[in-house]
């Protein structure tokens, strides 16, 4: 494989492009990207041997890559690895990361968000109940109306963490979840013009002179305008227009961009 490999995980998902690589005896750096974060996974003769996402290494890193639904990837061959973080075989951690998919589509089933409101089953699931001291704890905590994030701030664990222990519950069949009242529509901050001239520099450098009917059609797509284009879905838009870029040097230099001006709207916020 002489030149780089470039393409959408969507149309060849990390799976089926890590076993192609792995057949081959590949030797290299598989950049991949997904909006504005990024991660890279090394070969060496066909073997995974290191990952990197998120300032995590090895398995953890590689369990987030494999997690991501979409985005694109970059092959570059013969590029060595900087560090061995990976001892596993690509098998295994591939049934890894699939066995971890299917425990989250299954705790998105009964946990879609943090927003929902834990209450207590009206009936008891049978005449004898048995759950740990940490499970008791959190049982006694529900009020019928803190949400699950609001648990999860008050008890000082992950949200993560939470929503399994709501899963648990939800099985034993000790807890219910509810979506969360509505108290009324709230005001979502705007990304502003000031935003759109930064977007529109960014896009004609790396797409040219079309850079503001290229905006205007994602912002379209998206359902907003530039008026009313909100500061949450700046993220979502970025990850649009990356798609759109050909050339990987141009991509990556256009998510560098973004992610230094979504930082600097956080800090400004």
């Amino acid at each position: 494989m002489a030149e780089g490999l470039t393409g959408s995980l969507a149309q060849l998902p990390l799976v089926d492009l890590l076993k192609m690589l792995a057949a081959g005896g590949q030797t290299g750096r598989l950049e991949l990207t997904s909006g504005l974060d990024q991660g890279a996974l090394f070969l060496a003769q066909g073997d995974l041997v290191h990952a990197e996402c998120d300032m995590r290494t090895g398995d953890a890193a590689f369990g987030l890559l494999a997690s991501w639904p979409n985005g694109q990837f970059r092959f570059e061959p013969q590029v060595p690895s900087p560090a061995r973080s990976i001892e596993k075989p690509l098998d295994r951690l591939l049934a890894e990361s699939a066995r971890a998919a299917s425990e989250r589509e299954a705790l998105r089933r009964v946990v879609p968000n943090m927003d929902v409101v834990p209450r207590l089953a009206k009936k008891a699931p049978g005449p004898t109940i048995t759950i740990d001291g940490a499970d008791w704890e959190l049982l006694a905590s529900i009020d019928g109306s803190a949400t699950a994030a609001e648990l999860a701030r008050v008890r000082l664990v992950e949200e993560i963490d939470m929503a399994k222990a709501l899963y648990r519950l939800k099985l034993a069949g000790l807890g219910e979840m509810t979506p969360a009242q509505v108290v009324g529509p709230q005001q979502r901050a705007l990304a502003g013009p000031g935003f759109f001239q930064a977007l529109t520099t960014a896009v004609a450098a790396a797409m040219g002179p079309l850079a503001e009917i290229i905006i205007d059609d994602a912002v379209e797509d998206l359902g907003f305008t530039r008026a009313t284009f909100p500061r949450d879905a700046v993220a979502g838009l970025a990850e649009r227009i990356s798609a759109e870029i050909r050339e990987p040097e141009k991509r990556v230099r256009f998510q560098q961009t973004m992610l230094q001006m979504l930082r600097g709207a956080q800090q400004a916020a």
